[in-house]
């Protein structure tokens, strides 16, 4: 299967924009560990930054790792 300059073009594009994604998940789940412990922080908040991060990150694994046609 070939694909046009300009497929090619969006597929990176798309792949790009994935990892971009996995990377802003990757982060928000990692400074929610760092400061869950943080006295101003309610427990609601960090389970909700969790599962945020979480969506972020299989997102951006879907769009980064996806096969296009």
């Amino acid at each position: 299967m070939t694909f046009t300059a300009q497929q090619s073009r969006v597929d990176a594009l798309v792949r790009l924009l994935g990892l971009v994604v996995l990377g802003f998940g990757a982060a928000m789940v990692y400074y929610t560990y760092l400061n869950a412990n943080v006295a101003g922080m309610a427990p609601e908040i960090v389970t909700i930054n969790y599962a945020l991060g979480v969506l972020l990150l299989i997102v951006g694994f879907f769009a980064t790792f996806a096969k296009f046609k």
